[in-house]
């Protein structure tokens, strides 16, 4: 098996899902906890394997049984392994229930399956009874707790103005392929300068020239509505503008009253050059970028691929090139 190896690294965990990029398709993944490896806490995985065929978010690890350096093997937890990436595919995961969403700027939506999220993983909602305004935006996620609830990641301008009480999420498993990218808008300050923030990381740089689409009254601040503007700072999920928004009237994020409506969106329509050389970006950062990616996906975890935090992890990944009946 390793004349087939393909490609190697190593990454510290950070707790969070690792997402590995590949420069070639594979068939297989080993996984090393070194950290673990040396330890000897009880249940720690140290080992951990994937090979086509096996179902997605399992695997199977080595693991300390008892707290001394004995070995015994099982297999992953549903949801808790590998998962295999194949970026160009953008169809979400199958709905699962939603038991309650909070009335707050960062909803805490509560479910009964957590299965395949990880912190800043992009859901999206439907069906929302009570708080329809949130059905059909994509929102970065964190805290996740699992099978208990997750969290929206970055604050809307107001609450949707009523708890929900059903409704389904889903995961959205990647971006669309070509950057720069669209994003959705949750909230504006009405300042000078206007800071947008957005629902998922938008990734844009400084320099890069934007359009806000906002035609729907029910957001308020319809006088930004297709005003270019220029990027001047960033953070994951805001971006501040050149945009002279202090005597505008109020963005508020639309509430279910107001059902349907038209999302607003921030668009990338080109580089300032100027303030990109002033801000030391690449002038070419905004270009039209294929980003799509063959990888793997580790879960996180003491007995998860990607490890818990600080662990340092080793990898190998190969492709089986015999084809001959066992």
């Amino acid at each position: 098996m390793d004349n087939t190896i393909i490609q190697q690294g190593s990454f510290t965990s950070d707790a969070a899902a690792h997402y590995i990029v590949l420069r070639s398709d594979v068939d297989w993944i080993r996984v090393y906890n070194l950290t673990a490896a040396d330890g000897a806490t009880n249940g720690d995985g140290f080992e951990y394997y994937w090979q086509r065929g096996m179902t997605d978010g399992r695997g199977m690890f080595w693991y300390h049984p008892a707290a001394d350096q004995t070995v015994a093997v099982d297999q992953i937890a549903a949801g808790g392994g590998f998962y295999y990436v194949d970026s160009s595919d953008t169809d979400p995961s199958a709905a699962v229930a939603v038991t309650g969403v909070s009335n707050a700027t960062q909803p805490v939506i509560t479910t009964g399956s957590t299965a395949g999220l990880a912190n800043g993983d992009i859901v999206r909602l439907s069906d929302v009874t009570a708080a329809e305004s949130l059905g059909g935006w994509d929102f970065a996620i964190n805290t996740v707790v699992l099978n208990t609830s997750f969290t929206m990641a970055y604050a809307m301008a107001n609450a949707a103005g009523a708890a929900g009480t059903a409704g389904y999420w889903r995961r959205i498993p990647y971006d669309p392929i070509f950057y720069p990218r669209w994003r959705y808008i949750v909230n504006i300050t009405a300042a000078n300068p206007a800071v947008i923030t957005t629902s998922v990381p938008h990734g844009y740089t400084v320099g890069q020239k934007i359009r806000v689409s906002l035609p729907d009254a029910n957001f308020g601040m319809t006088q930004i509505h297709n005003n270019e503007g220029i990027v001047t700072a960033v953070t994951a999920s805001t971006i501040t503008t050149n945009i002279d928004a202090s005597g505008y009237t109020a963005f508020a994020f639309a509430l279910p009253a107001v059902v349907p409506f038209t999302m607003p969106r921030v668009v990338p329509i080109g580089m300032d050059t100027g303030t990109a050389i002033s801000g030391a970006v690449d002038l070419l950062a905004d270009g039209t970028n294929n980003t799509a990616y063959i990888g793997m996906r580790l879960m996180p975890g003491v007995q998860g691929p990607a490890g818990d935090t600080n662990d340092v992890i080793y990898w190998v990944a190969g492709k089986s090139f015999s084809n001959l009946a066992e």
